[in-house]
């Protein structure tokens, strides 16, 4: 079964510093780090490449598997219905575990568009209504 993955939108970042990631929702303000092994993975699966067939060797399945899971667990991709076959394949080995790294400690700030949201009466920053 083919599975393939895309970014869960433009609001979702990313940047790679010294072979780890750091990945940040700009709609909810966590930021997340991913260690080499998670970043390789990440590179694979946005690239279109099938997450099922990442590697023949089960144990790199096994953690590329729960990987997907905590990445769609904080909504940082989704499934990519649309996705043809023709995408690039290539097996990954990994020495280490995936890990990725949920931060919110600067989510308020993040969120707070600091060029735009002024409000007159507010002042700045304005934060976003309530949902």
């Amino acid at each position: 079964m083919t599975e393939r993955y895309k970014i869960a939108g433009p609001d979702i970042v990313h940047e790679s510093f010294g072979g780890d990631l750091v990945v940040l929702n700009l709609r909810s303000g966590q930021y997340f780090g991913l260690n080499a092994s998670g970043a390789a993975l990440w590179s694979a699966i946005i690239a279109g490449q099938d997450a099922a067939g990442l590697s023949a060797d089960d144990t790199t399945k096994q953690m590329a598997s729960g990987f997907v899971t905590q990445l769609l667990d904080h909504e940082l991709i989704i499934r990519d219905d649309l996705a043809g076959e023709g995408a690039p394949t290539a097996s990954i080995s990994l020495l280490t575990p995936p890990t990725i790294e949920a931060y919110d400690d600067l989510s308020d700030l993040i969120v707070a568009d600091p060029i735009h949201d002024v409000d007159q009466n507010a002042g700045w920053p304005k934060l976003p209504d309530a949902q």
